[in-house]
């Protein structure tokens, strides 16, 4: 893994854990190994990482779109993303959704990276406008994504604050049963 590369797994990885506006650039170069004058090569400001983390995000939400895609069908698709976001429960209730934590902090600080931040809830929620779209839906494809995102965020957010990852455990149940039964 190269420098760039360590400097932006390091700062995706510390803006989770300590939030992104607690972490500093001189943290993301101890974390990653790279010399401190170094980062400044890669990334010249602060906002600049900021960028380098969502477009991580982003990527991230590519390779899963990737993935869900070898499954049969749309439902199947959309119960593989519950799971995928319950799978991770645990991590949730410790530190809330990556994506969804990374958004709200961006934007109560006024970065201006929050503008960019928007695609990390709406590009998952227009993916699942297309999947209800092909399950039928086609009238109310916005409602239902808009739905299952709001239980899923929702959900996160009541783990993290209570520190019971059960509680998503039990929302993403409800929400296979609701996928299901469309």
């Amino acid at each position: 893994m190269g420098k760039r590369e360590r400097l932006v797994e390091a700062a995706v990885n510390l803006a989770y854990r300590q939030g992104y506006t607690r972490t500093t650039i001189a943290d993301i170069a101890r974390e990653s190994g790279v010399p401190l004058g170094n980062v400044y090569y890669y990334f010249k400001t602060k906002d600049d990482i900021a960028t380098a983390i969502l477009d991580h995000h982003k990527g991230q939400f590519e390779s899963l779109k990737a993935e869900l895609a070898a499954l049969p069908s749309p439902k199947a698709r959309l119960v593989a993303f519950v799971n995928k976001t319950v799978g991770n429960a645990g991590e949730i209730a410790l530190r809330g959704c990556p994506a969804g934590s990374l958004s709200a902090e961006l934007l109560k600080a006024g970065d201006k990276a929050a503008v960019e931040a928007f695609p990390l809830l709406a590009a998952p929620m227009e993916w699942m406008a297309e999947q209800f779209g092909e399950m039928g839906h086609s009238d109310d494809v916005e409602a239902l994504a808009l739905q299952l995102q709001s239980s899923l965020q929702g959900g996160s957010l009541l783990a993290q604050n209570a520190r019971n990852p059960e509680l998503l455990a039990r929302e993403g149940a409800r929400l296979k049963m609701w996928i299901n039964g469309l």
